[in-house]
């Protein structure tokens, strides 16, 4: 019985792959607070994160030459995020620039599997959400990026990070927010330039819906005249 059981939840998770993804994801965002403050947590997020986001896009069935770039985009991400680490600090914005180029690469990827002309799926539905997810990220990245320019881009009452900026778990919850149009709240923005990103990703936030829900609705438009 048992395990006929895990069999099913097997099979279930080779027909949904981007569920598995939501999952990771979500585990991604639980475990950030508590091992960015070190080096190797950092470090061990940050591969692991790359890692599974190739795997998705492999997954997606993308033609393989664009898979190969990716993972290769990944490696030179990682690399870079290690040399940051280890005080090499003239690299940092390097690595936050390729961290928002790979991510939104996989997003893009993600987003032309939901929104194209084939059946939605079940699997679709958590493409979409996993696509969600990452619009955040590459925008938490660059913001991030932002930071090291202008130094006091964000007023925010408490900053977790070195002197006083935002670190990662900040950003991410902030770019949450503003991606989800909940409103500011500890965090607000304090520049022209931190102010046009954030009205970029509120734009991008209310656009993804709509094209979401107008891609349902068109199928169940179909749908109901072919029936």
């Amino acid at each position: 019985m048992i395990r006929s059981r895990v069999l099913r939840r097997i099979a279930y998770a080779r027909r949904n792959r981007c569920s598995v993804l939501v999952v990771v994801l979500c585990v991604f965002i639980l475990l950030n607070p508590l091992l960015s403050g070190s080096m190797v947590g950092a470090t061990t997020l940050a591969v692991s994160l790359f890692t599974i986001l190739v795997l998705a896009v492999w997954a997606l069935r993308v033609r393989q030459p664009f898979v190969w770039g990716l993972a290769a985009l990944a490696f030179l991400t990682v690399d870079a995020l290690v040399v940051d680490r280890l005080g090499e600090t003239w690299i940092r914005p390097l690595a936050l620039a390729a961290i928002s180029v790979f991510i939104g690469t996989v997003t893009v990827a993600l987003l032309r599997y939901v929104l194209d002309r084939r059946t939605i799926t079940t699997d679709k539905v958590f493409g979409a959400v996993a696509a969600y997810i990452l619009i955040a990220f590459t925008f938490a990245s660059l913001f991030a990026l932002l930071q090291l320019f202008e130094a006091h881009a964000f007023n925010a009452t408490v900053g977790n990070g070195p002197e006083g900026r935002l670190n990662w778990p900040d950003l991410m919850y902030f770019s949450f927010t503003v991606l989800t149009s909940t409103g500011f709240g500890e965090i607000t923005p304090a520049t022209p330039m931190a102010r046009a990103l954030i009205v970029i990703e509120q734009v991008l936030g209310v656009m993804y819906v709509a094209f979401l829900i107008a891609r349902l609705a068109n199928l169940y438009g179909r749908e109901r005249q072919g029936g």
